[in-house]
C-alpha cells in the first residue's frame, strides 16, 4: 500500500459541497462544519472540513486513499474543490509493506541518523518503533499484519498463522512536506523518503575482544535486542555511541537488508501511476 493518508486544503470549494456540509455536518475541531461524505448522497470516500474557524481553509481528509490512486484522488478532490491550482498537501503518508521479515528484525539492525527523538510503543498488537518522531516527520515500523488482525480486516484471512508483514511508513506534514503544492505531488516518486537509513548487523561480539570487553559487548547487545537499535544510540552521547559502535557493531553488507529507499521510490510510482496492485503473499515485498 504507497500511500496510506493523504489531507489537501484549499480556500475554494463547490457551492454545492458547502451547502450539502451546511445541510448535514456538525461543527468539529477547528472548522465551522464537518461531514463524512461516504454517508451522504454524493458517496464520495472523503471526510469534507468547511470553514476553517480561524482562517477559512477547506479540508479534504481521504478513506481509503492506497485505492484511490493519483487519478482517484485528483478526480474527488476536483469535484469537491473544483480549481486545484492553489490546493496545498497537509498531510501525506507513505509506506512499504515487507512480507517474511519481522518488526524485530528490522528494527534490531535498522538506525536513522540525525533523528533527535526517537522510541517505542507497546500495544496488543505488538511493538510500534520510532525511528524519527517530531511534528512534521515520524518515521516508523510495526506489525501490519497484526493490525489488520486486531480490526479484523478481511485481507488478514489471506495470511497464514506463521506469515508476517512489516510495515515501514513516514508520515509528513507542515514543515516536513518537501513539496506542499498538490501540483507537485509527482515529484514524491524521485524525492529520497528514507534518508539516512543504515544496517549494522549486530548478531555476534567481535572477536578477540577482552572478557571484560565481551561483557560489555553481551550488555549492549541485550539492550539492543530489547529496545532496538536506534533508541539505544540514543541513551547515549554522540562520541560514546561512536566509540560502541567502532568497538562492537559490525556493518551488514548490502546484501543482508532490503533495499528501502528504493522499494519506497517504487511504491510511490506505483500509487502516482495506477492502477493500484494488491499486497502480494509469500516472500516478495507488498507495494
Amino acid at each position: 500500500m504507497p500511500a496510506d493518508k493523504l489531507i489537501l486544503l484549499s480556500h475554494d470549494i463547490r457551492a454545492s459541497f458547502l451547502k450539502l456540509a451546511k445541510a448535514q455536518g456538525e461543527r468539529k475541531g477547528g472548522y465551522s462544519v464537518y461531514v463524512d461524505l461516504t454517508k451522504t448522497d454524493a458517496n464520495l470516500p472523503a471526510r469534507l472540513y468547511c470553514g476553517g474557524i480561524h482562517n477559512g481553509i477547506n479540508k479534504i481528509d481521504f478513506v481509503d486513499v492506497a485505492h484511490l490512486g493519483l487519478s482517484g484522488v485528483r478526480r474527488i478532490a476536483k469535484t469537491i474543490f473544483g480549481d486545484l491550482h492553489h490546493t496545498r498537501i497537509a498531510r501525506i503518508d507513505w509506506c512499504i509493506d515487507l512480507a517474511d521479515l519481522s518488526v524485530l528484525e528490522l528494527a534490531l539492525y535498522c538506525r536513522v541518523a540525525r533523528a533527535q527523538n526517537c522510541g517505542f510503543e507497546r500495544s496488543r498488537t505488538g511493538i510500534t518503533f520510532y525511528l524519527r518522531r517530531s511534528k512534521q516527520s515520524v518515521l516508523l515500523i510495526y506489525d501490519r499484519l497484526g493490525r489488520l488482525r486486531s480490526i479484523r480486516d478481511p485481507l488478514a484471512q489471506y495470511y497464514s498463522k506463521d506469515d508476517r508483514l512489516t510495515r515501514v511508513e513516514v508520515q509528513l506534514k507542515g514543515r516536513g512536506l518537501p513539496f506542499r503544492r498538490f501540483r507537485d505531488v509527482e515529484r514524491y516518486s524521485e524525492h529520497d523518503l528514507l534518508p539516512d537509513i543504515s544496517f549494522w548487523k549486530l548478531g555476534r561480539k567481535r572477536e578477540g575482544l577482552t572478557t571484560t570487553d565481551a561483557l560489555a559487548a553481551e550488555g549492549l547487545l541485550r539492550t539492543i535486542s530489547e529496545y532496538g537499535l536506534q533508541a539505544t544510540s540514543k541513551m547515549y552521547t554522540a562520541q560514546t555511541w561512536a566509540y560502541l559502535r567502532a568497538k562492537y557493531l559490525v556493518p551488514a553488507s548490502q546484501s543482508s537488508f532490503p533495499n528501502l529507499n528504493e522499494l519506497m521510490r517504487q511504491s510511490v510510482r506505483a500509487w502516482l501511476e495506477g492502477p493500484i496492485r494488491f499486497p502480494r503473499l509469500g516472500r516478495e515485498v507488498a507495494l
